[in-house]
């Protein structure tokens, strides 16, 4: 499964840059600006391994090093091994050096430096080299996170949300599991024929202490690539977990499945600006008529901000044709939302009502192959799944954790 990590706002961790050159020092000061890293802790200090070895002697060492140098001599590779005595094992080490050699770049990596970066070095390329340390460390490397929402109420994001996840895992053969955000105000299980396990605040309880038995009890199984968390029995009136307790809970879920869907409607507004702030993919669900379209456009406009820009924002236009003398056209969407939308579903009532009647999914019935075709497409595009992804499950290699093999040596 492709994708690119760094599109998500990275989980709370730290990270120290030790610099020579005022170029680096100007990069990494740009680092917290960015809008993924507004949960990591930097700090930047003027001086290179000599001052991080004697740093961590008297103080933590963080999730991740950033050393600049200008030796790459074999007193360099020495001192790498006293910075090593004096951090904590899993820290991570970057070296920005002054020269492309690979033999010393080979030596460094089999030592366990996660990396060498040549001087000068972009913004993009620390960035990213950070972020797939932080989430190799924190066990989000390789799931993703699909976050979906409507414009406003009634324009069919929960089952949106259920075509995606079915697409995903049956025919694009990922382990998915789909979770409704809503509590016992969702109504994800009844197209499944599934009634909830357990209430929203238990499962949120047991996202943040419970076992893995615990978990098993409350996540169910649609079929052996898709399963669901669907709760209920909280008071309809009464608030809901907050934010916090939310993402601990869809961490943990992370750690196990390679895609998590999360419908959106109906929950907290706190947990919609997190999670759409924290997904790898925001799909937001609008129809075609002027109050969806003006609450999608306001929507999106938050969500530039957000993010950082549309970047892996998805618009799905729904129920298309439902009223079609009174629908905005096409041109007119593309220009007041200033994006193309990524899906237009035709709107078939007897296809979606049949589908929450019959406990079954959508996905699952032959007549609504059609109508369903554009959500398949956007499934793909987003998981970015091959044939090869195909026939080797998508897996991928998790990096080791950093200087344990230094230590080692």
């Amino acid at each position: 499964m492709s994708q690119d990590i760094t599109a998500t706002l990275l989980p709370t961790s730290r990270v120290d840059f030790y610099v020579l050159d005022d170029g680096t020092a100007a990069t990494a000061g740009k680092i917290p600006e960015d809008w993924r890293f507004a949960r990591v802790t930097t700090h930047v200090t003027r001086g290179g391994i000599e001052a991080a070895i004697a740093n961590y002697t008297q103080y933590a060492s963080p999730d991740m090093i950033i050393i600049e140098t200008n030796d790459i001599s074999e007193n360099f590779i020495a001192q790498l091994g006293q910075l090593a005595g004096v951090c904590a094992a899993g820290t991570d080490a970057v070296i920005v050096g002054p020269m492309n050699d690979v033999h010393l770049y080979r030596n460094l990596v089999g030592m366990g430096v996660r990396d060498y970066l040549v001087r000068p070095v972009s913004e993009d390329d620390l960035i990213k080299v950070i972020a797939k340390a932080i989430t190799d460390k924190h066990g989000l490397s390789g799931s993703r996170l699909v976050a979906v929402l409507g414009a406003k109420g009634g324009v069919g994001a929960t089952t949106t949300s259920q075509v995606l996840a079915w697409s995903m895992a049956e025919r694009y053969k990922q382990k998915v599991l789909l979770m409704d955000a809503a509590g016992s105000g969702g109504s994800l299980g009844i197209s499944f024929g599934i009634e909830p396990a357990t209430s929203f605040t238990e499962a949120v309880r047991i996202g943040a202490s419970g076992s893995e038995d615990d978990m098993k009890r409350v996540i169910q199984s649609v079929s052996d690539q898709l399963s669901v968390l669907v709760c209920g029995g909280d008071p309809i009136l009464t608030d809901s977990p907050d934010a916090d307790a939310v993402e601990a809970l869809v961490n943990r879920i992370m750690h196990k499945y390679p895609v998590v869907v999360l419908d959106l409607s109906g929950a907290a507004q706190g947990v919609q600006k997190r999670m759409l702030a924290r997904s790898n993919n925001a799909v937001i669900v609008t129809t075609p008529l002027l109050p969806s379209l003006r609450n999608c456009r306001t929507l999106l406009n938050e969500m530039k901000n957000l993010r950082a820009g549309f970047r892996d924002i998805d618009v799905v236009i729904n129920m298309k044709g439902m009223a079609s003398a009174e629908e905005i056209a096409d041109k007119d969407i593309k220009a007041a939302l200033d994006l193309e939308p990524s899906a237009k579903v035709p709107y078939a009532p007897k296809v979606f009502a049949g589908g929450e009647v019959s406990g079954k999914p959508v996905g699952q019935n032959k007549a609504a192959a059609e109508v369903i075709r554009p959500l398949e497409a956007m499934a793909q595009r987003i998981t970015g799944v091959t044939e090869k992804d195909k026939e080797d499950g998508g897996k991928k290699d998790v990096a080791k954790g950093f200087l344990k093999m230094l230590k080692g040596k």
